[in-house]
């Protein structure tokens, strides 16, 4: 796990790096003056320095100046809210490796971490040992996606995780609900989870809410909000407040083509309806209507329903294809998600993933895969 030292004395501000750092999976520090900037980057290992440059006692420039001097090569990116030229090469010439001026957009920020954390000497440097561990543990990750699909007459799907880590946040599965009763015959049950962060404290949430899911979904039918309400009891009694997850789950009947579900703060799906007009966008979103599950003692069991038709297109995704960025820092997005669904309607729903994956690859046109990338896609035959 990378340490970040945040240098900012302004309280609101320091509290929102942290608590997003935090989230990312970083673990965070925080100082709010010059003189103790250099007491900790001395005495302590950090892979990465935030530096505001107004700071009491010492100023920003005056601590990548001292910390520069010492030897010290640990990047260093400044925070300012002062965007005139001078100031920028002044902090550059200084020996910082990044600036930024306030006001900045996270996902920015969070890119250029990222960056400077790239060009570290010897960031990637773990021992051999704990290689294979994570190796190994990735393996056994790998084996709670789903190893089968249950065969449904009328439906086409597939699904894909493409992890930025060696190990998932994301999280995907096809649940056969019949568990032997006639009458939950031909009921296909369609998850996606996204857990907050990356790496192996999110793979470790995601094995719970894998575990949870598959004790209750057999259980509770097409009740999609009980699901996600028992799961979110789970997680919230299991975990801190720092852990939480998104999750979509819906239960396709075959029978009927109906498709019950419940979004939990998740991504909005994707319906592309087949009888749409030429002059007609023809989608809806599915959105949500409670909040992540862990982050309160209860949510609503809420469960929402739709009518599908053959023709149809469902298309569950996680936020890493949306926010998928190129050297540009330009986002993916929903539209061009549309536009690519849109494309590739007459194909199968592996074709239609492999076109989504293959122009996810062509817009980050080699830029590093910053969140793990999840699909779905389900066409109604």
């Amino acid at each position: 796990m990378f340490r970040i030292l945040i240098v900012e004395d302004e309280p609101g501000i320091a509290f929102g790096l942290e608590s997003d750092l935090q989230t990312e999976g970083y673990e965070v520090s925080v100082v709010g003056d010059g003189v103790e900037a250099v007491r900790r980057a001395g005495t302590e290992t950090f892979d990465l320095i935030l530096l505001d440059v107004m700071l009491p006692h010492k100023d920003g420039f005056e601590v990548c100046r001292e910390l520069r001097q010492t030897g010290l090569a640990t990047p260093i990116v400044m925070l300012t809210a002062k965007t005139g030229e001078c100031d920028k090469v002044l902090g550059l010439d200084l020996g910082a490796d990044d600036y930024v001026a306030k006001p900045f957009s996270p996902r920015e920020l969070r890119a250029r971490i990222r960056a400077a954390l790239r060009h570290q000497p010897g960031c990637a440097s773990v021992s051999a040992d704990l290689q294979r561990q994570l190796r190994v543990a990735s393996s056994v990750q790998q084996r709670l996606f789903p190893q089968v699909r249950p065969a449904m007459s009328n439906l086409d799907y597939t699904g894909f995780c493409q992890p930025a880590l060696g190990m998932s946040g994301d999280y995907y599965d096809f649940l056969d609900l019949s568990n032997g009763a006639p009458t939950r015959a031909g009921k296909l049950g369609l998850l996606l989870v996204d857990v907050v962060g990356k790496g192996i404290p999110a793979a470790l949430l995601m094995a719970t809410v894998h575990g949870s899911i598959r004790t209750h979904a057999p259980l509770l039918g097409d009740q999609c909000g009980e699901v996600l309400a028992q799961l979110n009891a789970s997680l919230y009694e299991s975990t801190d407040a720092a852990m939480y997850a998104t999750v979509f789950y819906a239960v396709y009947d075959e029978s009927s083509r109906v498709l019950n579900y419940a979004n939990a703060g998740h991504e909005s799906p994707l319906w592309l309806r087949a009888s749409r007009n030429p002059d007609e966008t023809g989608y809806t979103q599915l959105d949500s209507r409670t909040p992540p599950v862990g982050l309160l003692p209860t949510i609503p069991a809420l469960t929402s329903s739709i009518q599908l038709a053959p023709g149809d297109w469902l298309v569950f995704f996680t936020d890493g294809v949306t926010d998928m960025t190129n050297e540009s820092l330009e986002e993916f997005g929903r539209e061009r998600l549309l536009a690519a669904v849109s494309r590739n309607v007459e194909g199968t729903a592996k074709e239609m993933s492999d076109a989504i994956l293959a122009e996810l690859r062509i817009h980050a046109h080699g830029a590093l895969q910053a969140d793990d990338v999840t699909l779905i896609a389900a066409h109604v035959l």
